[in-house]
């Protein structure tokens, strides 16, 4: 009977040790799997960082060209209202402007 007990104590022993050796290995492979996990995630961060970027440059890029086609439109419409006051107006501005000076 003690040697039954004595056996078991050993073999639970031995397996205790495998157990322990098995845990020390995964731990030094943890640190491992960490510093990829990290990288991982460092990797997929800087991703979605420049597709933010990306669609916010693209917007701001679209807003700039609505703005200048908009500005442009509106300096024709200005240029040809004044284009149209001048030819409008231009002999009388003329007449105008001669008879101040001749007076």
């Amino acid at each position: 009977m003690h040697h039954n007990i004595i056996k078991d104590t050993i073999n639970l022993d031995k397996k205790a040790r495998e157990n322990v050796n098995e845990l020390a290995k995964k731990k030094e492979h943890l640190d491992d799997l960490i510093k990829e996990e990290t990288q991982k995630l460092h990797q997929s961060f800087l991703a979605e960082i420049e597709q933010k970027l990306k669609e916010t440059r693209e917007r701001y890029e679209q807003e700039v060209i609505e703005s200048k086609k908009k500005e442009l439109d509106n300096y024709k419409k200005t240029l040809k209202n004044i284009q149209k006051q001048y030819e409008d107006n231009k002999d009388l501005w003329i007449e105008q402007i001669f008879q101040a000076c001749i007076k």
